[in-house]
């Protein structure tokens, strides 16, 4: 049988290492509730003092495919299709009569 090592995102590494270093918790109690190991924490605290905030923006995170519309062109034809298809609506009712 075969692990997969987990992805964490720089959101959630973020998170994880900003509550470790509150004053009022433990490193083993931030472990337990994120799920984290404490070899991993310790690893992401260290890159965290050595580089600022901006450790963690360079990490791979999981690739998702692109939302349709994100760029103005693609937002344009989306919105010209749409027009053709409400006319053509708007036509074949007047056509039926209603």
């Amino acid at each position: 049988m075969t692990s997969k090592r987990k992805q964490y995102t720089s959101e959630f590494t973020f998170k994880v290492v900003m509550e470790s270093f509150q004053r009022d918790t433990t490193i083993e109690a931030v472990c337990r509730k994120f799920d984290v190991p404490s070899s991993v924490l310790s690893r992401w605290r260290q890159e965290f003092q050595q580089n600022g905030p901006g450790a963690f923006e360079g990490k791979k995170k999981p690739q998702s495919p692109p939302a349709p519309g994100e760029s103005p062109e693609e937002l344009k034809k989306i919105i010209g299709e749409l027009t053709v298809q409400n006319e053509l609506l708007k036509k074949s009712r007047g056509l039926l009569g209603n």
